[in-house]
């Protein structure tokens, strides 16, 4: 990897990042002791405040401050280190494995007395015997002591590398390597039933780190092959599942369902005059429990799926069978998944639409035998203005929603009320002006909803057309921060 120069390591970001990283520290040593009113406090936390100061202003948002195998990223700029730097971010990193925990979130710039109270609680709180959720536990610690815009943050999902400190890059990489294996694991009978977990887990895991980008990429281009359109009615069914607040393993099994009945079409219509698009997903997961290596009950459930989408959901069975079962929470999700897939994707008989579209028409008509709150909660989790979807805003520039900040990480699992509740914040990046200028990337970055620098609101005017437009939208969704290009050597 090519050194850093000399204006990388002057950047503002740069000094102020590690700033932080020495501060934050410095204030953990000095929780373990000193008592709150001490004078120590005094200087560290003058120091914090400045760096998050400059930080907050450069970043025009929250600043999220993660520690993860000798890594610091804050926000989405990682930090060059020197040999003194490097030991601080090892002690740290080390500091707060002993929490459980990877970083610090700081909502906005917080006062010294909430400073102190943080740093104090989380440096002395002590966990319980048998405790099984150690950041549940200091969370409730760090908020009974009235600290309340500053909290602990999970440590991240080991990514082995691939993207670290590139918004997206290893999203596309999680997204293309499932694909790529589900279009091989159909093509080889017998088929294999364990893949489909694995790859379940693994979407779930990305969808852990950027679950909207996630569904901002079933919205670029057109699905014709077997694996994607398996993926993405997976990734649907993940993502609603994590909204509801179900289990890790309840998600997993919903994602599972969805994968193997998309995988279902990987087998030729026998008789294309006889069976419907529909019925021959359900005849050929027969065919796939007859030609894999063992029945299982999960291998049982996702063929239910697939005969439940086929002559369930329609109501309209085949002659041999008696009636349309009543379907299951995985059989109304898959419908849902695919009728918004067929809507936003078009078909020979009505052309796409646009997501804000599609999300309308489902809250207006949900799929036959679907629950309405089901249908909304899947409109609530994709979102009507879904990553990827090109806006133009008040101004007249023209962006795209690359960030809505919600369902992250893993504490939406077992969550009360459903995480899908909860405020959001929905995020554009600007990409070109009304005159058609490029808009600097470190101005680019708007949240829907606050102020616009000229006495008004952000907001999005209408959706438009990204179609002719894919490198735009790629380009904002992947983000290239200067700092990490230089970090990679591509400057």
């Amino acid at each position: 990897m090519n050194p850093p120069r000399q204006g990388v390591q002057q950047d503002p970001v740069q000094v102020a990042g590690k700033a932080l990283l020495l501060y934050t520290y410095s204030l953990f040593k000095t929780g373990e002791i000193h008592d709150l009113n001490n004078d120590a406090w005094s200087r560290p936390i003058q120091k914090l405040q400045e760096a998050l100061e400059v930080m907050i202003k450069r970043e025009r948002q929250g600043i999220t401050v993660v520690v993860y195998e000798g890594v610091v990223m804050i926000n989405s700029n990682a930090l060059w280190l020197d040999h003194g730097s490097t030991e601080q971010a090892e002690e740290l990193e080390k500091w707060l494995a002993q929490k459980e925990a990877g970083g610090i979130a700081f909502a906005e710039l917080p006062d010294e007395d909430q400073l102190r109270r943080f740093f104090f609680t989380c440096s002395r709180h002590r966990l319980p015997a048998g405790c099984k959720d150690p950041m549940g536990h200091l969370g409730e610690a760090v908020t009974a002591a009235g600290v309340e815009k500053i909290r602990m943050v999970q440590r991240p999902i080991r990514l082995e590398g691939v993207g670290r400190g590139v918004r997206g890059v290893a999203t596309l990489w999680h997204y293309a390597k499932c694909m790529a294996a589900l279009e091989d694991m159909v093509t080889r009978p017998p088929v294999d039933p364990k893949p489909f977990r694995r790859i379940a887990q693994e979407l779930m895991d990305a969808c852990a780190v950027e679950q909207d980008l996630l569904c901002g990429i079933i919205l670029q281009g057109e699905a014709r092959s077997p694996g994607r359109d398996a993926i993405d009615v997976g990734i649907l069914c993940a993502s609603v599942a994590r909204g509801l607040g179900l289990s890790a393993i309840e998600c997993v099994e919903l994602a599972e369902a969805g994968l193997a009945h998309g995988a279902g079409r990987a087998y030729p219509n026998p008789a294309p005059r006889v069976f419907t698009e529909a019925e021959t997903i359900g005849v050929q997961a027969l065919r796939q429990m007859q030609d894999c290596y063992r029945v299982t009950a999960p291998l049982a459930h996702r063929v239910a799926v697939a005969v439940e989408h086929a002559v369930g959901p329609q109501g309209l069975g085949a002659p041999y069978l008696a009636g349309p079962p009543d379907p299951s929470l995985s059989t109304q999700l898959v419908a849902l998944a695919r009728a918004w897939l067929a809507l936003v994707r078009g078909s020979d008989e009505a052309p796409a639409v646009s997501a804000l579209e599609a999300g309308l028409a489902m809250l207006k008509r949900p799929p036959p035998h679907v629950d309405a709150d089901l249908a909304r909660v899947f409109v609530a989790t994709v979102g009507l203005l879904p990553c990827g979807t090109m806006v133009e805003l008040n101004n007249g520039d023209v962006g795209v929603v690359a960030d809505v900040d919600h369902l992250r990480g893993r504490t939406v699992y077992r969550k009360t009320p459903a995480p899908v509740c909860g405020p959001r914040t929905i995020w554009v990046e600007r990409m070109r002006t009304a005159e058609g200028r490029v808009v600097p990337e470190r101005r680019a970055r708007v949240a829907l909803g606050t102020d616009d620098g000229q006495g008004g609101t952000w907001m999005a005017l209408r959706t438009l057309d990204a179609t002719p437009h894919r490198d735009l939208v790629m380009r904002a969704l992947v983000r290239r921060p200067a700092t990490v290009v230089a970090q990679m050597g591509l400057r």
